[in-house]
């Protein structure tokens, strides 16, 4: 499913149109990147929860020259959903 898709399927359930229902979750995007900038917790009680956690700094293969590389530490978006959500997905 598409951006355009979920925003459709919304609209099509909640009664708003297109235009409102984009405007809402680009804002709450909008809103849990900056919260996952700032390295805060973002939760969506159900559903799941993103937060940014170190990577380890690594070694590597450069796939193209088999050449050892370092990998430097960085931050990244971590997901991990809800049992709810787990549940949801396990019984189809």
């Amino acid at each position: 499913m598409t951006k355009s898709d979920l925003v459709a399927a919304v609209a099509a359930k909640t009664g708003y149109s297109r235009v409102v229902v984009e405007n809402v979750l680009y804002q709450a995007l909008s809103t849990s990147s900056k919260e996952l900038r700032a390295g805060r917790k973002v939760t969506l009680t159900g559903f799941g929860a993103f937060c940014v956690s170190m990577r380890k700094a690594r070694s590597g293969v450069n796939p193209k020259t088999r050449e050892a590389v370092n990998v430097p530490e960085k931050r990244v978006v971590t997901f991990r959903a809800s049992g709810k959500l787990k549940k949801l997905v396990e019984n189809k």
